[in-house]
């Protein structure tokens, strides 16, 4: 391969990635790049070409892998992990380098990823047990962390309330052997679990404790990384004193140090039990879960803090923000002047997240859905009224996103039906409602069908068939979609048997395999179980998976896609050219087929560039040995381009639409006489 082919092929392959690629010369220079560059330069390839690392990524940068590059010209292949300081971010960096030789001249291979996060994690945990000692020292009353009935933490002021010189003393041992209830019936552990938080106890020290006294005990329920714990608050009985102005800890997110769900919502409830009038506003990242996945969680937890930061700056100070959960904040706006400062406001607000933000070597705009509310008018609640601002945002994000949609009743009963789809999708999934159709795929040689693809279909017994389109969203967000995927796979693998019996087997038949099915490590051993009762060789089943589900978690994915090969299966990429394309994956995951999406194919004929990028997808699947299908193929044209094109299969409404199983039966013994 020739320069000239590789600074072709080099961006093409690698330009979705979010990792960095380049070739280098003698002297250090870019004679080729990637577009995660152009993405922290601000500048085209072109303009990139002959620059170094000092003028894109800094001298601090270019110091620390001089060495490298040195090293790798001279002949070696390096592997290595260094850590970059440049005095505002501790930056990880895991990278490989390797020469070429090309036209008599010497080049180096560059690719680097970003794996500080894991060193990040650690100091927004560290930072996170800063803010809770901060804050539960700033408290007069006794703040207990316990896990189980192990007291994890405490504060100064416990120590002082049980009797204690400091909290060290009794951390690590058992609340039962502090604090006694006069319920005899069950521990104490075990009321301290099911107490609701609105509820209180009381409670008396144990001759353990190095003073005598009766205390009022609350709880909060919350979490020690990920497995279940409680906040245990008390309070001295009968001289209880109250700060209207001081936040509980229990009431405070520490990633960003505002209200966390609960504070926010004690918030709301004591604004309505005043009788103020006031607007909401639910806001959500649009597209965040990429950040997360591309650059890691600790360049998302960073998004976050500054994304609370130009909030608190904006808002006037009687307004109140939260950090609701994951991406989601929520903003409280007490005693509006008029109803245009809501249009005002959410305008200011999709301004500022709109605004560039800095992750390390580039920056990132991003966007937001905004849904609103107004008290009284859409809710006497506090739960009511998140619900139906939840409701407004999720439609925001329908329309468009990066806007505000204010809530009103008809949307209550567009939540109504997703609910009602979910119940009736649950009675089907319970009562064998749901069937299994197949869309034959065709040789793009001769045009004869060779394989097929599973889709399921829901024939609702009042509404009729029910659009995928509808359903399956349903499924995703109500945890359904794993159970969907295992009554289908169960389907498919029965429908393989019989027809490999009935000699009418076309080839393989795909199954569609969800991100959430994916995610679980346990969907190797059901299908272990069904290859043992069924009897089916593996070998006739292709399973698809999108990018984004194979991209999602790496490690994972590689483990996931090792194991469903030496089970015997063959690996697809379903919609491929519409998410996380690279070479990274391509060359590193075991996979046997690569699907182009629908899109790059209606677009032909208007567009003649689709032809280029489509022989290049082709070309880049034969040369890593992988069948290429085509799928959404509806006219002739079409299906005659792709045949001269040399792909392999193709999918399509042109040829065959999905149909029953039953109605494929009879296309398949058609299919076997004439061949």
């Amino acid at each position: 391969m020739s320069l000239s082919q590789i600074q072709h092929w080099l961006p093409l392959l690698t330009d979705n990635s979010p990792f960095l690629f380049a070739i280098l010369d003698t002297d250090h220079n870019y004679v080729t790049v990637n577009n995660r560059y152009c993405e922290i330069s601000g500048l085209s390839r072109e303009a990139l070409f002959g620059r170094s690392d000092t003028d894109i990524l800094g001298a601090h940068f270019y110091s620390s892998l001089k060495a490298y590059y040195d090293r790798a010209l001279s002949g070696e292949k390096i592997e290595a992990e260094i850590t970059l300081d440049d005095h505002r971010f501790d930056t990880s960096l895991h990278f490989s380098l390797f020469p070429i030789e090309q036209d008599d001249n010497t080049y180096i291979v560059f690719h680097a990823v970003d794996t500080s996060e894991r060193q990040q994690l650690l100091n927004s945990l560290k930072e996170s047990e800063s803010k809770y000692h901060k804050l539960t020292e700033l408290l007069n009353d006794s703040v207990l962390l316990i896990e189980g009935d192990i007291i994890v933490s405490a504060n100064t002021a416990s120590a002082k309330m049980l009797g204690f010189n400091k909290a060290s003393e009794f951390v690590g041992e058992s609340i039962e052997q502090l604090l006694t209830s006069a319920n005899k019936t069950q521990s104490l552990s075990e009321t301290i679990i099911e107490l609701a938080s609105e509820q209180s106890l009381i409670v008396r020290t144990t001759v353990n404790c190095g003073t005598r006294a009766e205390l009022i005990l609350t709880v909060e329920k919350t979490h020690i990384l990920g497995s279940p714990a409680h906040l245990v608050i008390l309070k001295e009985h009968k001289k209880q004193t109250k700060n209207e102005n001081q936040i509980a800890v229990s009431q405070v997110d520490l990633l960003t140090g505002i209200y966390n769900r609960h504070g926010f919502t004690h918030v709301i409830e004591k604004v309505i039990k005043d009788d103020i009038p006031f607007f909401m506003l639910y806001l959500d990242i649009d597209n965040f879960k990429n950040i997360n996945d591309s650059l890691g969680h600790h360049i998302g937890d960073r998004v976050l803090k500054e994304i609370s930061t130009r909030l608190q700056k904006l808002l006037p100070k009687h307004a109140i923000v939260g950090h609701l959960g994951g991406d989601e904040f929520g903003i409280l706006f007490p005693k509006p002047e008029h109803n245009q400062i809501l249009d005002q406001l959410s305008e200011k607000i999709i301004s500022l997240i709109n605004q560039p933000f800095d992750l390390v070597h580039f920056s990132k705009r991003l966007a937001c859905s905004i849904g609103s509310v107004q008290y009284p008018t859409d809710g006497s609640d506090a739960r009511s009224l998140l619900q139906n601002a939840d409701t407004a945002m999720y439609e925001a994000k329908d329309r468009g996103r990066n806007r505000l949609i204010k809530f009103h009743d008809q949307m209550n009963k567009e939540a109504r039906m997703r609910l009602w789809l979910e119940i009736e999708l649950q009675k089907a999934l319970q009562n064998n409602g749901l069937e299994v159709w197949y869309q034959p795929k065709v040789s793009a040689r001769d045009f004869r069908i060779n394989g097929a693809e599973a889709l399921v279909r829901w024939k609702h017994p009042v509404e009729g068939y029910i659009s995928p389109a509808r359903f399956i969203p349903v499924a995703e967000r109500s945890g359904l979609i794993e159970t969907l995927g295992k009554v289908v796979m169960r389907e498919v693998f029965q429908t393989v048997k019989e027809w490999c019996n009935q000699g009418i087997l076309p080839g393989r038949i795909a199954i569609n395999l969800s991100p959430e099915q994916f995610g679980n490590p346990q969907l190797i051993e059901y299908m272990e179980r069904l290859l043992k009762t069924s009897q089916v060789d593996p070998n006739c089943i292709t399973l698809e998976l999108t990018e984004s589900a194979v991209m999602s978690d790496g490690e994972h994915a590689i483990q996931m896609l090792d194991a469903i090969k030496k089970l015997g299966f063959t690996l697809s990429i379903d919609d491929f050219g519409t998410g996380y394309s690279s070479l990274a994956y391509l060359a590193r995951f075991p996979l046997d087929e690569l699907k182009i999406d629908r899109g790059f194919i209606s677009e032909i004929d208007t567009l003649p560039k689709q032809i280029t990028i489509i022989e290049n997808v082709i070309n880049l699947g034969k040369n890593l040995n992988m069948d290429i299908v085509a799928e959404g193929v509806e006219t002739r044209q079409q299906a005659m381009l792709l045949s001269s094109l040399n792909c392999d299969s193709i999918q399509g409404f042109h040829f065959h639409k999905p149909q029953p199983k039953h109605e494929i039966e009879a296309l398949l013994v058609q299919n076997k006489r004439s061949r």
